[in-house]
């Protein structure tokens, strides 16, 4: 017999009003619905799923017209979990973390940020946008547009750096490598939840995203 658990949360927009009828999917790492369902009237969801580890939770309503996604990574499904989220028009694509070895005291965070403004006026222009180098729809974000906490803890954001990710058909796309603190609140041997929220000054725009990450060690035998 299967054991079963509960996901369940809430998606609003950044104002706080409930999202009708938004997507909720789980997915595996071929980017295929394991399970799905909507958002009622208030904005809440619940999926009853088999216990284990998953590739990522997506959230979204209106995609591509009012809204991009939220995205959460890597989840540890093991016990009723909440998941609340929030949409608006940043998405808080492929966040990734890793430390670095023997370095200071820190974390670095990997994500890319894509703005749809910004992508509207890009598909305006289709022929400049096939001829580009580099597909620009990332905003440029300085320490006061990120936030970001682990395990409910805020980090300070000690570095930021906006780097050129490969896209495929000789394109680039804006991706950032952020460093922040971890603030000694790191489980070493269990996930640690990692949430961060992205404001774009120029569009207005902001988005968040989250992160299941356990750190790898090596054990040696004697």
């Amino acid at each position: 017999m299967e054991t079963k658990i509960k996901v369940f949360g809430r998606i609003t927009n950044f104002e706080e009003e409930p999202l009708k009828g938004a997507i909720i999917r789980l997915l595996n790492d071929q980017f295929e619905d394991i399970y799905n369902t909507f958002t009622d009237e208030e904005g809440n969801y619940e999926l009853f799923v088999q216990k284990g580890l998953y590739y990522a939770f997506y959230a979204c309503k209106d995609y591509n017209i009012n809204y991009l996604e939220y995205w959460a990574w890597n989840l540890p499904l093991f016990n009723d979990i909440e998941l609340n989220a929030k949409i608006d028009g940043l998405e808080v694509y492929t966040l990734t973390a890793f430390r670095i070895k023997q370095g200071f005291p820190q974390l670095m965070l990997y994500f890319r940020p894509m703005s749809l403004k910004r992508a509207k006026t890009l598909n305006q222009t289709a022929d400049l946008l096939k001829d580009s180098e580099i597909i620009d729809i990332s905003p440029d974000l300085s320490k006061d547009d990120i936030k970001v906490t682990i395990n409910n803890e805020a980090s300070e954001i000690y570095e930021i750096n906006k780097v050129l990710e490969y896209g495929g058909n000789n394109q680039r796309i804006y991706s950032y490598l952020i460093h922040v603190s971890t603030n000694k609140v790191l489980y070493t041997y269990d996930y640690n939840r990692i949430d961060i929220k992205l404001f774009d000054k120029e569009t207005m725009e902001q988005g968040e995203g989250t992160l299941f990450w356990k750190e790898d060690r090596t054990i040696v035998s004697q």
